[in-house]
């Protein structure tokens, strides 16, 4: 029987891999033959009395180089002996190893991995005798010996068979799922409770579509907190945004915050109010007394219920986002399978929030919504001829379609 995968390894360090992999599921892939590992010596190909394999830099400088002669000649006599593989300069100076790597590589039946040692391997190498080079991270080790293990470890236990529950792989960090290629999120188990820290309650509930929705929203916000580099950015497209200031919430506003909207996004927004006429005539308006209304109303008018996003200023805390992406990741993961829904901004003026608000967000660092309240309660500039009435929260509205619809700007 022949191995599904087979990986080359030359090294001066042949027994450093070969005693790694003597343990451990890939020890046990090793004896079922699903992989196999050679190592091959360098100094098996040197022709001098001491098996010499570095020199020193042409140019000076600290270090020695490992010679081009016996990496080529060990190249040549392992393709003769054991046939071609896919050739991988493992070394600090090359893109980045990571999952999406470990799955192509996967697919391939032999790989070759050339570890270096003191400033590396001559570049000739790198420029005419390998496919491509690799790197495990941003760091430098003394050798590649443990990035070619690192690999070796990666890309082994995606072959079939080599991992006991294939599931396993299944929803790993950086692995490609429904939402992209996320962070994966916690993991717990008994006891329930441990010198007064608690598992989730919802993972004990046995609502297997809630535990799921919680796990992909944890591994969403590990995600954000940890390597927002992994995420991309994402906008609203042209999704209905309605700015909804509800009853008792400083109904005067609205004139003056239509006129701010207007002229700063041409996003459709839908205004809800309580009584009376809405300046504004171009834009879409919508009337509710509460949440549920609006969610009944915009349910009619596109077919979708919306998703309800209070748009908050100067608060922080569990449950507040201020990362637009983060927002619309979690929105992705709460529509399920409708996706695309309609997205309520419901602009919270320091009161409590309403019941039935899907996220909170808090774009901005400063207090312009604040400011907005307190002009507008004024009594000088309620007044038509006093623009400047709600400009806080225009201001504030605008700047969170913007960062909405356009993630990257400021």
């Amino acid at each position: 029987m022949s191995a599904g995968l087979t990986f080359e390894v030359f090294t001066l360090f042949p027994a450093a891999i070969e005693s790694f992999l003597a343990g451990g599921l890939i020890g046990k892939a090793l004896t079922q033959e699903l992989v196999a590992v050679h190592c091959t010596d360098y100094r098996d190909f040197t022709h001098d009395r001491h098996r010499t394999v570095d020199d020193t830099p042409y140019g000076g400088g600290a270090g020695m180089v490992i010679k081009i002669e016996p990496v080529v000649a060990a190249l040549e006599a392992v393709t003769e002996e054991r046939g071609p593989m896919h050739r991988i300069l493992v070394t600090p100076s090359a893109p980045r190893f990571d999952q999406r790597a470990a799955e192509r590589l996967a697919k391939l039946p032999r790989i070759g991995l050339l570890c270096g040692r003191y400033e590396g391997i001559d570049d000739r190498v790198r420029e005419s005798y390998v496919d491509e080079c690799l790197s495990i991270g941003d760091f430098v080790l003394n050798g590649g010996e443990v990035a070619a293990l690192t690999i070796i470890e990666a890309v082994a236990r995606l072959r079939e068979g080599v991992l006991g529950n294939p599931d396993s792989v299944v929803g790993e960090s950086f692995t490609l799922a429904d939402h992209g290629p996320w962070l994966e999120h916690p993991h717990y188990t008994r006891p329930v409770a441990y010198r007064g820290h608690e598992v989730p309650k919802v993972l004990m509930s046995g609502d297997h579509r809630a535990i799921g929705q919680w796990r992909a929203e944890e591994a969403c916000r590990r995600t954000w907190a940890l390597r927002p580099d992994l995420r991309p950015r994402q906008s609203v497209g042209e999704r209905l945004a309605c700015v909804a200031i509800l009853p008792g919430q400083a109904q005067d506003v609205l004139g003056d915050l239509l006129r701010c909207l207007r002229q700063k996004t041409d996003l459709p927004l839908a205004v809800i109010c309580k009584r009376g006429a809405v300046e504004g005539a171009e834009l879409v308006e919508l009337r509710a007394r509460d949440l549920k209304e609006l969610r009944r109303r915009v349910r009619r008018s596109r077919q979708q219920a919306p998703q309800v996003v209070a748009l908050v200023d100067g608060r922080s805390g569990p449950g507040c986002v201020d990362e637009p992406s983060l927002l619309l990741d979690l929105l992705e993961i709460r529509a399920g399978e409708e996706g695309g829904r309609p997205l309520v901004l419901l602009v919270s003026l320091g009161e409590e929030l309403p019941q039935g608000v899907d996220a909170v967000f808090a774009p901005l660092s400063s207090s312009p919504l604040q400011e907005g309240l307190e002009l507008a309660q004024s009594a000088q500039m309620i007044e038509s001829s006093q623009p400047k009435t709600a400009t806080g929260v225009a201001t504030l509205v605008a700047a969170a379609i913007r960062r909405l619809r356009h993630p990257q700007s400021p």
